[in-house]
């Protein structure tokens, strides 16, 4: 009757591995979400229309509100485009520590016999 090697465990039971798969998806739509948005903002650009003598202070302070509306829009993204970025790295990482876990741990990868160990003799 031929040998059969134990089961494999499944990949979702690497909490590790699920984390950075999880962090890289989220992270990753971050990213290009922010990326998106600061591009449309760049497009369409944020600066204050030229003032006109007639211009009243009412219409002074709503094109002010609109422009830091915008700033204020545009940091948004940057923090937005940025955590993507730190989410993308974290999950990398933590998806390599559960891919070499979950390689070490693995019954059918062979090993080396160990050559030089205490009590091994030819």
């Amino acid at each position: 009757m031929p040998e059969t090697s134990p089961p494999r465990s499944a990949w979702y039971r690497n909490h590790l591995l699920v984390a950075g798969l999880g962090l890289i998806a989220l992270g990753l739509g971050n990213w290009a979400t922010g990326t998106m948005r600061l591009r449309d903002i760049a497009e369409t650009g944020i600066s204050q229309p030229p003032i006109h003598r007639a211009r009243t202070r009412a219409r002074e302070a709503a094109v002010d509100a609109d422009v830091e509306i915008a700033r204020v829009r545009q940091d948004f993204y940057h923090v937005v485009a940025t955590g993507g970025r730190l989410l993308v790295a974290t999950g990398i990482v933590l998806a390599a520590f559960g891919a070499v876990r979950a390689r070490r741990n693995d019954p059918a990868v062979s090993r080396a016999p160990d050559s030089g160990s205490v009590g091994s003799r030819p």
